[in-house]
């Protein structure tokens, strides 16, 4: 039986996911990570009663469900550029807060194991976090990414990269105005939200961009086995050829003229 406190937490996690989406198709970088571990809450509180004598299990569960479908969000990205894009070179653009190589990153494992040898990675940056934040502990507010990794940051760190590359894939979202630095580039959203860049694909700016549906599924049940039936479980792959037929059915994800 389910208890008041679980309900609670039930209800409570199920309002922040929400909150989650729906800052992340308004372009927040802390939309998805919201949303995903709120989800995460629920799906633990909801699991708890049935299966409480295996202590921790639910958590540690619902925490690997989570990291299979990150990666199943970029290795499908991943097996799309290299069908399309097969002999491009890609800086990747990670995020800041997981470049520990003892950590998992579910996003860049998926994505380079979608793209196999087809796409070669030439480098992986990150903008550097604020003056301070590591000093100060994790556990203390910062600003929001948008107003700390501008487009001269982002610029910066594909510069000091000093290699050559027609691709650039990031798995957070751009700042403002750095679309236009890119010009001449292949720009892949692997993380981040399409939101305010509907034109961008259809011209052709931005060549694809994966995101959580609106109506994504989220359950207790295993990660499909089949990669197709589990991407469109959550994601949707976003290109210049589908691009009308995606902002025809989910109208939400993108900024409306």
């Amino acid at each position: 039986m389910i208890s008041v406190p679980q309900i609670i937490v039930m209800i409570i996690a199920g309002i922040g996911a929400f909150i989650g989406m729906s800052k992340q198709k308004e372009g927040a970088t802390w939309g998805q990570p919201l949303a995903i571990v709120c989800a995460i809450i629920a799906i633990v509180a909801a699991l708890w009663s049935a299966i409480g004598t295996m202590t921790g299990a639910p958590s540690k569960q619902a925490g690997e469900r989570e990291i299979e479908f990150q990666k199943v969000q970029t290795r499908k990205l991943g097996m799309h550029l290299a069908e399309k894009y097969a002999g491009s070179k890609a800086i990747v653009i990670k995020d800041p807060f997981n470049t520990d190589a003892s950590r998992p990153n579910p996003l860049l494992d998926g994505l380079k194991a979608g793209i196999g040898s087809s796409i070669q990675i030439v480098a992986e940056v990150f903008p550097p976090l604020p003056a301070g934040y590591n000093e100060g502990g994790e556990g203390e507010m910062m600003a929001p990414m948008e107003t700390w990794y501008t487009a001269k940051v982002m610029q910066d760190i594909l510069k000091n990269a000093n290699v050559d590359y027609d691709m650039v894939i990031t798995c957070i979202v751009l700042p403002a105005g750095g679309l236009i630095h890119l010009k001449g580039k292949k720009v892949v959203f692997a993380g981040g939200s399409p939101y305010e860049y509907a034109a961008a694909i259809a011209n052709g700016l931005v060549v694809a961009a994966v995101t959580y549906k609106p109506d994504a599924e989220y359950d207790d049940k295993p990660v499909p086995s089949d990669l197709q039936v589990a991407f469109d479980k959550r994601y949707v792959l976003i290109t210049t050829d589908n691009i009308k037929e995606v902002a025809g059915k989910y109208a939400e994800l993108f900024k409306q003229n």
